[in-house]
C-alpha cells in the first residue's frame, strides 16, 4: 500500500512539473512549433526593457540571439527605420524587421500570414502592463503596433488599450 501511495506522489509531481513548463505558454507556441524562428536582436548593453522584451520572446518560442550594440543609429539607419518609428531595440526575423517593444503574439501573426511588408514597429517606448519588456505600470497602455510598407508608410497593425 505504501508503495502505491509513493508512485501515486511521484507521478503527481512529475505531472505537475511538466504542467509547470506549458503554464502560460500560449497555445500557438506549445501546439506549433514551426513558431520557434532565430531572432537577432540589436540592443543597447545598459537596456532593461530590452532584456525583458527578449525574455519574453524567449517565453514564446523564439530563439533569440541579442547583440549589443552601442551606435544603434547605424543598424535603425541601414533597416530603414526612419525617425517616427524608432525605439530602443531593433530585431530581424527572417525578411522582417521588428522595430521596439512588438507584442509576441503580433510577431506570431507577422510570420503566420507573410504579408509583402517591411516590418512591424512599436514606436517610441509607451509603458504599461501590456507593453512587452515596458511593465512600469499597472495600468494599460493605450499603443499601436504599426506596419511599416515597403514604401515607408505605415498603417495600423493592431492596436492595445
Amino acid at each position: 500500500m505504501k508503495f502505491k501511495i509513493i508512485l501515486f506522489f511521484i507521478s503527481l509531481t512529475s505531472i505537475l512539473l511538466v504542467s509547470s513548463f506549458f503554464y502560460n505558454k500560449p497555445l500557438e507556441i506549445t501546439n506549433n512549433s514551426k513558431y520557434s524562428k532565430e531572432l537577432l536582436v540589436y540592443m543597447s548593453p545598459t537596456c532593461d526593457c530590452c532584456k525583458n522584451w527578449t525574455k519574453q520572446l524567449s517565453d514564446y518560442g523564439f530563439l533569440v540571439k541579442s547583440t549589443l550594440e552601442n551606435n544603434m543609429k547605424s543598424i535603425k539607419s541601414k533597416a530603414g527605420i526612419t525617425p517616427n518609428l524608432v525605439s530602443c531595440h531593433t530585431a530581424f526575423i527572417g525578411d522582417y524587421v521588428i522595430e521596439g517593444h512588438v507584442p509576441p503574439k503580433d510577431i506570431l501573426k507577422l510570420l503566420s500570414k507573410k504579408p509583402n511588408i517591411k516590418g512591424l514597429s512599436v514606436p517610441g517606448m509607451p509603458a504599461g502592463s501590456n507593453v512587452p519588456g515596458m511593465e512600469v505600470r499597472t495600468e494599460k497602455a493605450n499603443f499601436n503596433v504599426l506596419a511599416i510598407n515597403n514604401n515607408g508608410s505605415t498603417t495600423i497593425w493592431n492596436h492595445y488599450e
